[in-house]
């Protein structure tokens, strides 16, 4: 079978992470590599024409500088290269909305690297979520939170995008409220901070910070019969408790069922990459309008 040829733009931190996951993977022949500090060989340039002129590349992977999205994806696009960003996608909804145009009247594809979306274990979450097995959702938790990386964007649009499409997995994004709590702030830009969300039937916050002395990614789901514990960094990455709600009664005596499944959480780039493929074979569908509501929350609140 033919492989599909792409090529990369951006190698930095992200962008190396990417870099072995693309040639590793089979259905993908990686042509060029386009960074400013990389040395011209048969793979790796910093002319980034080669790309934009290339017809036999089908597809663009974006892993530059947030700021630096909006105008590259959108040549992408013009060049009629379909396109894999990490997120965010933009930092204006105009931008993302005209992205989104753009992809539409092309029939492109335009895919944002939403990582921890792509994560089995949270597949598996919701299906519990929608089997009732927790009954009815109240609450949810989130939490993103460990020493750097600072950047010149402040933490929103570094971590809570994560946590956002994480969100929006359980909780269609659009039918939430959402106002947040600078807690610290650095030359203008917020480090450390707390977004809280609410509808008439749920609420909840999110915690992210870039001051944190060791690393904490979790997701907590409160629902009327039980919790469930998402994490990336210990096994088990998913776990579930159900309890009796018995006045007076502590900890074991209250559960009623309970289970765990430990599940890969350290290759869900592969996963991402491997849906982009399927997506470009129009197997499964793209996440263009979680994007829009992504940068539409983190733009409005940074207005506030």
């Amino acid at each position: 079978m033919k492989k599909t040829s792409i090529a990369q733009i951006g190698y930095g931190y992200w962008g190396q992470r990417l870099y072995r996951y693309l040639k590793s993977n089979e259905n993908f022949f990686l042509k060029y590599v386009c960074d400013l500090s990389l040395k011209e060989n048969k793979e790796f340039t910093n002319d980034i024409n080669k790309i934009w002129n290339d017809k036999d590349i089908l597809a663009v992977v974006i892993a530059t500088p947030i700021d630096t999205h909006y105008s590259l994806v959108k040549k992408a696009l013009l060049c009629n290269k379909n396109v894999l960003c990490e997120k965010p996608l933009a930092l204006k909804t105009k931008e993302v909305l005209e992205l989104k145009r753009i992809s539409e009247q092309k029939n492109l594809l335009l895919l944002t690297e939403f990582t921890y979306t792509f994560s089995k274990s949270l597949e598996k979450a919701k299906k519990i979520v929608e089997k009732g097995i927790l009954g009815k959702i109240e609450s949810m938790e989130l939490s993103l939170k460990y020493a750097g990386r600072f950047l010149k964007y402040d933490v929103y649009w570094l971590l809570a995008s994560h946590l956002l499409s994480i969100l929006d997995i359980f909780v269609p994004l659009e039918k939430l409220k959402f106002r947040k709590v600078d807690l610290i702030k650095h030359k203008g830009r917020t480090e450390t901070g707390v977004i809280l969300f609410r509808n008439k039937k749920i609420s909840g916050k999110m915690t992210v910070s870039l001051n944190y002395p060791e690393k904490e990614m979790k997701t907590i789901i409160y629902g009327e019969k039980g919790t469930l514990v998402y994490t990336t960094l210990s096994q088990p990455s998913l776990e579930f408790t159900c309890y009796k709600k018995t006045e007076g009664v502590l900890g074991d005596k209250l559960i009623t069922k309970e289970k765990a499944y430990s599940i890969d959480e350290k290759n869900n780039l592969k996963l991402a990459v491997e849906y982009f493929y399927k997506a470009l074979r129009k197997q499964v569908k793209s996440n263009i309008d979680r994007a829009v509501l992504v940068t539409k929350i983190l733009e409005n609140l940074n207005k506030r």
